[in-house]
């Protein structure tokens, strides 16, 4: 399995925990990517409305279906998460331990799908990232995603013995919490930022100085509407929400010229 990046948690008191942490009740959908021999599916089973499992793996699913055939709320789909996404809808939680090397682009999907909860282990560096505050070192675009639209948190370190085969680096379990207030985020919005976390290190007067032109617009109508401070602003320092609503700001000055995306 290791070759999937799949690595198995064999430590039951942990599964366990997370679905404690998940919440899990009957009117659940709950989503879990990698099930494996379904460990876990069992036990989300016994607490939702209904589970969707998908796992890569052929044998695995043949082994996790003899599992969870007792089950009439589990749905087990044999596929890449991120080849069937585009088929899977309406879950409302996410409770996975995810193959590692998938992490960023599901994460980036699970995101973008809003569910209200979503408890993951992940491999420890990758979780200190999602957690990371702007300032920070680690503060990347997956953390300002995360925590634009999350309460974003670590709460419990998993070492790497508690797991089959065992990984080369330690994990952590993240609670992701949607925030009730959040914006609905545009895809030309997030595109803009994505391309401002290229360079997070320089100021924002810089990086949109730079990406102007393929807006086309010119920097000075991008001054007009945004403050000197902000723009004297690194980009990796700037509270999520704000360098969202400077997005904004700069996409909405793009559809008054009749901007054609080119981003």
């Amino acid at each position: 399995m290791k070759k999937l990046g799949q690595h198995f948690l064999v430590d039951y008191l942990l599964l366990d925990r997370l679905v404690e942490y998940g919440q899990i009740i009957e009117k659940d959908v709950v989503l879990e990517v990698g099930a494996g021999t379904g460990e876990l599916t069992s036990r989300l089973a016994e607490k939702a409305g209904r589970v969707i499992a998908v796992e890569i793996d052929e044998k695995l699913v043949e082994e996790a279906s003899r599992k969870l055939s007792k089950y009439n709320n589990v749905e087990l789909i044999n596929g890449d998460i991120l080849k069937v996404k585009h088929k899977i809808r309406g879950f409302n939680k996410v409770v996975s331990n995810p193959p590692y090397q998938i992490s960023t682009k599901l994460m980036h999907w699970l995101i973008l799908s809003l569910p209200e909860r979503i408890v993951l282990t992940l491999q420890k560096d990758f979780a200190q990232k999602i957690t990371s505050p702007p300032g920070s070192k680690k503060y990347v675009y997956t953390s300002f995603l995360a925590n634009l639209l999350y309460k974003c948190k670590i709460i419990e370190d998993v070492p790497r013995t508690l797991f089959k085969p065992m990984p080369r680096v330690d994990s952590a379990v993240i609670l992701m919490e949607r925030i009730e207030e959040q914006v609905t985020p545009g895809e030309e919005e997030l595109k803009l930022v994505k391309i401002l976390f290229t360079q997070k290190m320089k100021k924002l007067r810089n990086t949109l100085k730079t990406v102007s032109e393929r807006l086309q617009l010119s920097f000075k109508e991008i001054e007009e509407v945004l403050s000197e401070e902000l723009l004297n602003e690194r980009v990796y320092r700037i509270q999520p929400h704000k360098l969202y609503e400077c997005a904004e700001k700069v996409i909405r000055l793009t559809k008054v010229r009749g901007y054609v995306d080119t981003l």
